[in-house]
């Protein structure tokens, strides 16, 4: 069999989307803490979390590896007045 292997740029990207995950999970399980001490706790290895999130995606960033392209102003526009409408919806 075959042995997989990852460049550092996979790796990194693997371990971006494993950071998101972790984030959305800890935010949750911050919000529905059961005490005020457990919430500190697990705030604060939410901001761990975040810190990491942010600092791998900028190194990506000046790797090249995670590009950010301008969009257009009418894609722009159209999107907002579809979440405008859908936000006039929920009220």
């Amino acid at each position: 069999m075959a042995k997989a292997t990852y460049d550092d740029k996979a790796i990194a990207t693997n371990l971006l989307i494993d950071l998101k995950h972790l984030k959305a999970l800890f935010n949750t399980f911050s919000q529905e803490t059961s005490n005020e001490s457990l919430y500190s706790e697990i705030d604060s290895l939410y901001e761990e979390i975040s810190t990491m999130q942010r600092n791998l995606y900028d190194l990506m960033k000046k790797q090249g590896w995670y590009k950010m392209q301008a969009e257009e102003k009418t894609k722009i526009s159209k999107a907002y007045t579809k979440l405008s409408n859908t936000v006039s919806k929920m009220k």
